[in-house]
């Protein structure tokens, strides 16, 4: 009986480390990271040589929020005055993202882009996508940006050229009883003023941010973590940018309207999401997807006139 008990642990014991096997090898770790960085240093070395045409790459990755995605294209499309595409990673959605993404592909085309992964890489998937960038400025874009200042793109150029250790430039946030779009307390912030252009120094998130080609390979790039699906890309990047010099900061007078925070989510019928997003790290975010009251859904009609409504409180105030 000893003898079928020790047989039966071994059994268990092997099973245990297949399925532990089993769960690494699809969510990984080794083989896609190594993929990453093999095809992140031929690309390195590619631009070594580049002459970089002066537009903007823009970096959305999505997953099922088809309805926030919708109004975050509609604010590139119609806001961006100079060059620009727009890549859409999609993270194995299946709420109807990729049919919608085709249309908008046929409906702005060269323009347009959709890459479809297999899987949920998370925020990985921004390093993933500047993998095909063409374009000087990186940008990297939160799917719950449903409205956006025009002549970002402009106002972003002078910013690099009159601050030439800024690394990297988030625009500014409309903040209001449904969200704060992120943006810590403006205590937390002093100015810089150059010319006609003010930055906000700070705390910098990556809901709608910059940096340019150049600086992105020579500090290494957005992390890689696939096993890791949220791994605050940005705070890593913004680290990686002071060892060089280089500083984070908000353009004060270009603005978007960043829907985050659990009352969108709820409102749009996202809390899977929200939880899908902090079930691993950050639990006490859990709660509020749940406690939040719902007392009206605000359309982005509302988030477009709101952007447009704070950037006259912005003129002369630099």
């Amino acid at each position: 009986m000893e003898r079928a008990r020790s047989r039966h642990l071994a059994i268990v014991n092997f099973r245990s480390i297949g399925t532990a096997l089993a769960q690494l090898s699809p969510q990984n770790n080794a083989i896609p990271r190594l993929a990453y960085l093999m095809n992140f240093a031929r690309r390195r070395i590619k631009d070594r040589e580049a002459n970089f045409d002066e537009g903007f790459s823009v970096v959305l990755p999505t997953r099922n929020r088809k309805e926030f995605l919708s109004c975050a294209v509609t604010a590139v499309v119609s806001n961006t005055q100079l060059p620009f595409e727009l890549i859409i990673m999609d993270n194995a959605s299946n709420d109807g993202t990729s049919q919608m993404c085709q249309t908008l592909e046929k409906k702005h085309p060269y323009v347009v882009r959709h890459v479809r992964l297999e899987r949920n890489y998370g925020t990985n998937a921004y390093a993933l996508g500047f993998l095909q960038a063409r374009y000087k400025y990186l940008v990297d874009m939160d799917d719950d940006v449903l409205a956006l200042s025009k002549g970002w793109d402009r106002s972003t150029i002078d910013a690099f050229r009159r601050f030439p250790r800024l690394g990297f430039l988030a625009m500014n946030v409309v903040q209001d009883k449904y969200t704060n779009g992120g943006k810590h307390d403006i205590s937390k912030y002093s100015e810089s003023t150059v010319s006609d252009t003010t930055l906000q120094i700070g705390p910098t998130g990556g809901w709608f941010a910059v940096t340019t080609r150049p600086i992105y390979n020579e500090v290494g790039g957005f992390i890689f973590r696939p096993y890791k699906p949220f791994p605050a890309e940005d705070g890593k990047y913004i680290r990686k940018l002071s060892k060089k010099d280089y500083f984070a900061g908000i353009l004060k007078k270009a603005f978007v309207y960043h829907a985050s925070g659990p009352y969108w989510n709820r409102a749009y019928g996202y809390s899977k999401m929200w939880e899908e997003k902090y079930q691993r790290h950050h639990k006490d975010f859990l709660p509020l997807i749940h406690d939040v009251q719902i007392h009206e859904v605000p359309s982005p009609q509302y988030a477009q006139a709101m952007v447009i409504k704070a950037e006259p409180s912005y003129e002369g105030s630099a």
